[in-house]
Order: C-alpha cells, then sequence, then structure tokens
C-alpha cells in the first residue's frame, strides 16, 4: 500500500505539472530550413501543433526576415494566421543565405520563438525596390517596421521549456520528500 500511495502521488504531480510543455510547436517551414530558393517572391508558411491565439495583425504573431550575414531585419514583421498556420510572402532579389525569424502567442498565452535559414540564388534576373516583408493590414495600410520591436535583434529563445523542466524537477523532488516521509512515518 505505501508504494501505491507514493507512486500515486508522484504520478499525480507529474501529471498536474505537464501543462508547462503543452505550447505550439513548430511542425513544418516551407521554404524547408536550409534549403535553396529560386529569387522572387517567396511564401513563408509555418505550420504548428496548435492554432495560435488570434491577435491583431502584427502583435504577437510574426515573421520577419533578415539578411543573414548583416543581421539586418528587411522590412516589417508580420504573418497572417490561418488555422495551425502563420504566412507570410517576402521579396528577396540578392542571392545569400536569409533568416526568419518567428514568434507565436499560443493560446494559454505563452510566447515560443524561433528561427531558420535558407539560400536564395537568382537565376531568373528578378529584381525589387523593396526587398523583405511587405506587410499591409486588411485595409492595405501598410506595417512600419519602424514602430516594431525588430525581431532580428530581439529574438530570444523561449524560456518555457526551461522553466517547465525546473517546474518538473522541482516537483518530482517535492514528491520524493513527501513520499520519504511516508515511508519514515509507516516504519514508526
Amino acid at each position: 500500500m505505501r508504494k501505491f500511495t507514493v507512486s500515486a502521488l508522484v504520478l499525480g504531480l507529474i501529471t498536474v505539472s505537464s501543462p508547462v510543455f503543452a505550447h505550439d510547436e513548430l511542425t513544418a517551414t516551407s521554404p524547408i530550413a536550409g534549403s535553396t530558393v529560386e529569387a522572387g517572391s517567396i511564401p513563408v508558411i509555418l505550420s504548428f501543433g496548435e492554432a495560435p491565439m488570434d491577435l491583431p495583425f502584427g502583435q504577437g504573431n510574426l515573421i520577419a526576415i533578415a539578411d543573414n550575414k548583416t543581421k539586418e531585419q528587411l522590412g516589417a514583421a508580420c504573418a497572417k494566421v490561418n488555422g495551425n498556420e502563420l504566412s507570410t510572402v517576402v521579396h528577396i532579389s540578392a542571392p545569400g543565405e536569409y533568416k526568419i525569424l518567428w514568434r507565436v502567442a499560443s493560446e494559454d498565452g505563452h510566447v515560443n520563438s524561433g528561427d531558420f535559414t535558407f539560400t536564395v540564388v537568382n537565376n531568373s534576373n528578378y529584381s525589387t525596390d523593396t526587398p523583405g516583408n511587405q506587410c499591409f493590414d486588411d485595409n492595405g495600410v501598410p506595417l512600419d517596421a519602424t514602430k516594431q520591436e525588430l525581431l532580428s535583434t530581439k529574438i530570444q529563445p523561449d524560456d518555457g521549456l526551461v522553466s517547465g523542466i525546473f517546474w518538473a524537477l522541482g516537483v518530482t523532488l517535492l514528491a520524493a520528500l513527501v513520499g520519504g516521509l511516508l515511508v519514515k512515518r509507516r516504519q514508526r
């Protein structure tokens, strides 16, 4: 009975702490990380395990593109939400390596972010005067990158996993302590 009580307590505490790990996880990208694509209007689509929180356009759920060499963000950060996907279109003519930076807000309010790189080649002589992400709201009004926090300089890894691990360790230690006290009490 003693082992059952301790096991049930540990299992219960671990089960209660598991929602800490339930955040939007990136499941697929287009372009694929590390791939090479032709210059032009490049659709960027990020798929997640869960639908992001419904937030106003240009706030919270964002995709940006930056020159991977200079780290300069090209245009504003924005994304359209469609189910479990964030998407935008970036316009790139210069060959080189680029970094897609993203930030998404989960339904539970936690923010997850990340980045990946891909390479652009220009065999089609595509050109654009405004490289990067051009973001327009539903009324056709452009978002102003100067009024946004740049993802290219501010992106930081989500600490949700790290704090979740510490919570899980703390709960496990607490469960072990309570279990040890129960065992010691039974031995008396």
